[in-house]
Formats: structure tokens, C-alpha cells, sequence
């Protein structure tokens, strides 16, 4: 009934790991949609644009933290996992893409089952 809100899951690539919450809880979900109603029209032509919407919004409200030398500054200090630095992170970094792809998975809503 309830979603672990302190659980966190780290997913990991050469070293370096993204931890992202175990499930979205309603106050995740509503968020990431507040996120995206925020982004502009419904027309179809905003379709590519609020993916990428979509996708920012699942990121910044799921990475709950960071680590590895990828997440250092030139001075070999940790760069804080903030929202701001998360809109940072270069949407085709195999790592950012295996975190997009966990969520997605963590959060797919469970198949319908047959009633037969």
C-alpha cells in the first residue's frame, strides 16, 4: 500500500552510479506531472518537445544521488546532486540512459490480468 520513500537503488556503469528511488509514490507521480503540464500546449507538434519534458521530469524527481569520478569537479570534490545539476547531465550518457530506461521499468504500470 505504501512506497518505501528512503529506498534507493543505484544503477552502475564504469565506475559510476546514479542511486534513483526504488518506486514513484503519489506525491512523485503528481509532481513529474505537474512538471510536465508546466511544459506548454498539448498539440500534437509538442509531442518530441515534451517527451524530452517528460523525461527531465522523471530525472529530477527520482535521482536521489551520486557517485564515482564522472560526478567530480576539477578540484576532485563530489558535485552535488541537485536539481539543477541533474538538468546537467547529457541526456545521451549511456549511464543517464540506463537510468531513464530504470525508472521507466520501476514504474510501469503492473498488466491487467485476465479475468478468465
Amino acid at each position: 500500500m505504501f512506497v518505501d520513500t528512503k529506498a534507493k537503488v543505484p544503477v552502475s556503469l564504469g565506475g559510476n552510479t546514479i542511486y534513483i528511488k526504488s518506486k514513484m509514490d503519489f506525491g512523485t507521480v503528481a509532481a513529474v506531472q505537474d512538471e510536465i503540464k508546466a511544459t506548454g500546449t498539448e498539440s500534437a507538434d509538442m509531442q518530441f518537445e515534451r517527451l524530452g519534458s517528460y523525461r527531465m521530469a522523471l530525472l529530477t524527481n527520482n535521482i536521489v544521488g551520486w557517485e564515482g569520478p564522472a560526478f567530480l569537479d576539477e578540484k576532485g570534490k563530489v558535485i552535488p546532486c541537485t536539481r539543477e545539476n541533474i538538468r546537467r547531465l547529457d541526456p545521451q550518457d549511456p549511464l543517464v540512459e540506463m537510468v531513464a530506461a530504470e525508472i521507466g521499468e520501476r514504474n510501469r504500470k503492473p498488466e491487467a490480468q485476465d479475468p478468465n
